[in-house]
């Protein structure tokens, strides 16, 4: 009973009016926030990733080589619902994050933040990493809106709310975990939070216990999928591993970028919250479980974007600080400050990582080079025209028999979506899960190869020529500008024999 009190005291002891959501400041930030997503959703094109999903998604399946369900699934029913276009894919991410926006300001609230503190919380997500998420089709977006969900139950039964919520941490998590492998760190990393922090009642409800058998249960037809096709996510994480000092030496850097840069101090003072002051206690877990998550991939060199799940969480916290300090004196300066500092996050992460600058004009910037994913946006359609093109300079009778053979689940998906129009022919490729739906047709026919660097020829086939190359024709360099594209009279062997030593996880 005693341990109890202590828990629920700081919640019983706040003010009513901290009860109160700030319900038109805040969905105006979200709704701001989901507008400018969608504004900017198709001002270059599909990223290399978003092509595959779709791909993937008509190819329904327990699990792929490199991610459980969720993202392909969902992908290829918006474009079979609105018809293929990068819009169609990306107006759930851009609500997904906005989404998670309103979580950080509830859960501002459930900490003890009044008005300003759930707007701050806010506007903190919305000029955060968080954005740039918002605008792919990617499984970090929904992998950030689960943990954001888990976070915001956990917060309220850290506080003595019913444990039958539980449930629901367990649902999110299910579903998470159908979307990405990381939530089992993300979940490690918070169990370890209440262990240091000594939280036994988390670990004595029998709902939380319920908790984890629906999570595991949701994910159980993805795991069986993983034993059954012998656990590719391992040599995917494996080959992660291969850019372990690069990702380490940039992890920590990027906690302050994704923060928002000049939001960072915002963060800080949330964990210092957590940690250190008396009202913060409850809580105290998920400070820990931060740090905890951050030692985890600094160990196993995760990515920088990895731990950023925990950000909504951070930054409701120091949200109660910022509000605190908003209230003390010369106000209107504070008040400036603040603003300042929250507009000028939001345009350095949507310069960095939206399709504002031009796309003629990207190329000669240093975006392409410092945020990739932008440069990954680029080209699709040229592509596909250029290896339909080569098909087109083909006889009748031999285009017939010919298929396209690409380096790369990219160039794979770009020519068989985008070519979709211009009749290409079929396409194939043993990247990742693109070779479980090969091989192609043992016919001797000519083969299309798009995707190799220079005029490098992949063993297995004959007669090969050179009759074009990749260019997205705007200067941006990405992994497929300058790729030939080459047109081979046959092969040296059948496709059955190719096929085993075509398959690659990277």
């Amino acid at each position: 009973m005693i341990a109890t009190m202590a828990v629920r005291s700081p919640v019983a002891s706040r003010p009513k009016t901290r009860d109160v959501f700030a319900r038109g400041p805040v969905l105006a930030v979200a709704a701001a926030m989901v507008a400018g997503l969608l504004l900017v959703s198709a001002a270059y094109g599909f990223h290399r990733d978003e092509l595959y999903f779709i791909v993937a998604g008509r190819h329904p399946a327990f699990g792929y080589a490199d991610q459980p369900p969720f993202t392909p699934l969902v992908s290829a029913a918006m474009t079979q619902l609105l018809g293929l276009s990068p819009i169609a894919i990306r107006i759930l991410p851009a609500f997904a994050m906005g989404l998670a926006a309103v979580l950080a300001a509830l859960m501002a609230r459930d900490l003890g933040g009044g008005r300003a503190a759930q707007t701050v919380a806010a506007a903190a997500i919305a000029a955060s990493g968080f954005l740039a998420a918002g605008h792919l089709d990617h499984t970090t977006t929904y992998d950030l809106l689960a943990t954001t969900v888990v976070l915001w139950l956990v917060v309220k039964l850290l506080a003595g709310a019913d444990p039958r919520l539980w449930l629901g941490v367990g649902l999110a998590a299910g579903i998470g975990l159908q979307n990405k492998f990381s939530v089992v760190l993300f979940g490690a990393s918070l169990i370890i939070g209440f262990v240091l922090t000594r939280r036994w009642d988390v670990f004595r409800s029998p709902w939380a216990w319920l908790g984890v058998a629906i999570a595991a249960l949701i994910w159980l037809p993805n795991l069986a999928w993983q034993v059954a096709n012998g656990w590719p996510q391992f040599e995917m994480a494996r080959a992660i591993a291969r850019e372990a000092a690069e990702n380490r030496t940039l992890f920590l850097p990027l906690q302050v970028i994704f923060a928002g840069l000049f939001l960072a101090p915002v963060l800080i003072a949330g964990i210092a919250w957590l940690l250190a002051r008396p009202a913060g206690r409850p809580w105290r877990a998920l400070a820990w479980g931060y740090l905890a998550l951050v030692v985890i991939y600094l160990a196993t060199a995760g990515k920088g974007y990895y731990a950023i799940g925990y950000f909504a969480a951070l930054f409701a916290a120091g949200a109660i600080v910022t509000e605190g300090w908003l209230g003390r004196g010369r106000r209107a300066l504070r008040r400036g400050i603040l603003v300042v500092a929250i507009v000028a996050s939001a345009i350095f992460i949507s310069v960095m990582t939206l399709p504002i600058i031009p796309i003629d004009v990207v190329g000669s910037t240093p975006i392409p080079e410092i945020y990739t994913e932008s440069a990954e946006q680029v080209g699709w359609p040229q592509l596909a025209d250029a290896v339909a093109d080569a098909a087109d300079s083909l006889p009748p009778d031999e285009r017939a028999l010919a298929v396209v053979f690409a380096s790369n689940y990219a160039a794979a998906g770009a020519s068989e979506l985008l070519g979709a129009a211009r009749k290409m022919p079929p396409v194939y490729s043993g990247h990742n899960s693109y070779w479980e739906w090969g091989p192609p047709p043992e016919v001797d026919g000519p083969v299309i190869l798009v995707g190799w660097h220079g005029t490098y020829l992949p063993p297995g086939f004959r007669d090969c020529r050179l009759v074009g190359a990749v260019d997205n024709g705007v200067r941006v360099e990405n992994e497929d500008q300058g790729d030939a594209i080459q047109v081979c009279g046959g092969r040296t062997g059948t496709w059955a024999e190719m096929w085993p030593h075509a398959r690659h996880l990277d």
